[in-house]
C-alpha cells in the first residue's frame, strides 16, 4: 500500500460547493470506511482541502478521487498529489 497527500483547490462558486457538500461528505465517509481515505478536511478559509489516502497505487488513487462528487461536479479546480512515507505518528 502507498500513502498520498492530496491538496485540492476549490472553485469560488459557493453555491456549487453548498449544493455538492452533502454527496461529497457521504462519499468521503464511504471511502474512510473502506480504508482508502485516512484523513480528510477543508482549509479553514474554505478555499480547498487536504486528503490523505492509503491505496495500492496512483491508479487506485485516481479512481477514488474521480468518484468524489466534488471532482465530478467541478468543485475541485486544482489537484496536487504528493506520495509520501509516514515515519512518525498515527499513520506510521
Amino acid at each position: 500500500m502507498a500513502f498520498f497527500t492530496v491538496v485540492w483547490k476549490y472553485t469560488e462558486d459557493t453555491e456549487l460547493i453548498e449544493k455538492v457538500r452533502g454527496p461529497h461528505g457521504a462519499y468521503l465517509k464511504e471511502q474512510v470506511a473502506a480504508g482508502a481515505i485516512r484523513i480528510a478536511g477543508p482549509f479553514e478559509d474554505g478555499a480547498g482541502g487536504i486528503l490523505v489516502a492509503e491505496v495500492a497505487d496512483a491508479a487506485e488513487l485516481r479512481s477514488v478521487l474521480d468518484g468524489d462528487p466534488y471532482v465530478a461536479d467541478g468543485v475541485v479546480v486544482d489537484t496536487q498529489i504528493f506520495p509520501f512515507k509516514p515515519v512518525l505518528g498515527a499513520l506510521a
